[in-house]
């Protein structure tokens, strides 16, 4: 079942309404209006021309506010937008959503103006923060330093950010240094396990250790209020004198609208932020069904995601772990290289024996992933497809937490698979190897959707 959540929408909670409610002919003339200049602002697709403002889906917002019955109430579209879904203390009920963080269900009013395009989605508002900074961060030279900020990216190898970064300080004789800022509330208000929890914890440790061998800090801390987070990371750039940071790009609508906030707030600060697509094999936004919109539906999907790597084999590339850090970084910022990981927040520590019992499931580090996965491609890949089902066989890769968690890149999983086939097809050669290949793809038509449809979740 997929429960329409309204993750984080807080424009339009209740707390922000207006005291004044314009006429309803006049809002409807406005949110036109906004929609064609937004619309009009956007830059071209490559190889194409600008439209003229009056587009085919002004004229389409136009006809359905004609169309709106007389009898409607004569509320705004915000007004509208933030009603609850009928349903909403059903979630609630069952600890579904945490009412601590997000304000009740989207209405199906707000999930149309979604499909409408008459407000924007959260990756169009990270995508706008990027256009419209662009000019700022590009006068942005380099200084002392460059920062990764490590997300659910915990690894060295293929990771896309992290050599973009790697490579803008090797480049200028700048340090590198990582940065990951633990959120307990983050972890509250995404429902995340303990055991999972525990696992991000004991990857960053690793990690600090295979980072400091290449002369790099790993800088780790907890940010007790999420809010919090975009100042600090500033805060921590200034005292670090960076003047770049990398991340790779989260799709989830919490994380989508932070980090357009950050890019903002850091270029007003002369500073350089640049958030790139790594999680996903074939980015958000690049397959679109026969009618120009994303595919709802897995089978046609899988197939389109196939034909789009065929096309663009460089998908499949992955990237060089950093470069070696110049010796007197250490010296620099020792007090990082010094700096211990934090414990887990109190609500999410596991008891001893489950503890224990997890960390001989699922070891840490990225070493361990990659071992993992070779030894699933040398042994059971070929017979995924007729054995995965069987509870009494270990026919699984057991990778699903180094994946979630980004120890280990789809990108790496997906190429791995592909070597071990009698063909460079994806939907060709061993049955089983094909089968597992469509099992990743769907984290990528999860995010694809997500991104597309915002009140999925």
């Amino acid at each position: 079942m997929i429960l329409l959540v309204n993750r984080l929408h807080r424009h339009l909670s209740p707390s922000t309404t207006c005291s004044i409610q314009p006429t309803r002919r006049a809002t409807q003339f406005l949110r036109v209006i906004t929609l064609s200049h937004r619309l009009s602002s956007m830059p071209p697709k490559a190889g194409s021309k600008r439209k003229p403002a009056a587009t085919s889906q002004t004229k389409l917002a136009i006809a359905q506010l004609a169309k709106r019955p007389k009898t409607e109430s004569a509320a705004t579209p915000a007004d509208r937008w933030k009603e609850p879904h009928p349903f909403h203390e059903d979630s609630e009920r069952h600890g579904i959503v945490l009412r601590k963080y997000y304000p009740h269900e989207m209405s199906n009013d707000r999930a149309r103006a979604y499909r409408s395009e008459l407000i924007p989605r959260p990756i169009e508002t990270l995508t706008t923060a990027l256009l419209n900074t662009a000019t700022d961060r590009a006068r942005v030279k380099v200084s002392k330093a460059v920062v990764h900020w490590f997300k659910r990216d915990l690894r060295l190898a293929d990771n896309k950010a992290l050599r973009l970064a790697s490579e803008r300080a090797h480049e200028t004789g700048a340090s590198l240094i990582a940065v990951y800022l633990l959120s307990p509330q983050d972890f509250e208000a995404h429902l995340t396990s303990p055991a999972r929890v525990d696992f991000i914890v004991r990857n960053l440790a690793i990690l600090k250790q295979r980072l400091a061998e290449l002369d790099i800090p790993l800088h780790v801390e907890t940010v007790e209020r999420r809010r919090n987070v975009p100042d600090r990371m500033l805060q921590l750039l200034r005292e670090w004198n960076a003047s770049h940071i990398f991340a790779n790009m989260e799709y989830e609508v919490d994380e989508l609208r932070r980090d357009a906030n950050m890019i903002r707030l850091l270029a007003s600060n002369g500073i350089s932020m640049d958030v790139v697509h790594d999680t996903c094999v074939v980015p958000p936004g690049e397959l679109r069904s026969g009618s120009g919109k994303q595919y709802s539906v897995y089978t046609p999907w899988f197939r389109s995601w196939i034909r789009h790597i065929h096309e663009n084999l460089d998908l499949l590339e992955t990237y060089d772990e950093p470069s070696q850090n110049p010796a007197a970084t250490r010296q620099k910022y020792a007090a990082l290289f010094e700096c211990e990981i934090p414990s887990t927040p109190a609500n999410k520590t596991l008891p001893g024996d489950d503890a224990e019992r997890y960390r001989q499931l699922w070891p840490a580090g990225e070493e361990d992933a990659r071992r993992r996965l070779h030894d699933f491609c040398e042994d059971r890949i070929t017979s995924y497809k007729t054995e995965r089902n069987l509870p009494a066989e270990a026919a699984t890769s057991s990778l699903s937490p180094y994946l979630t968690s980004g120890v280990l890149s789809a990108r790496t999983c997906v190429r791995t698979a592909r070597d071990r086939n009698t063909t460079k097809k994806l939907d060709g050669g061993n049955e089983g190897i094909q089968t597992w290949i469509s099992e990743v793809a769907w984290r990528d038509f999860y995010r694809h959707v997500l991104v597309a449809a915002p009140y999925v979740w």
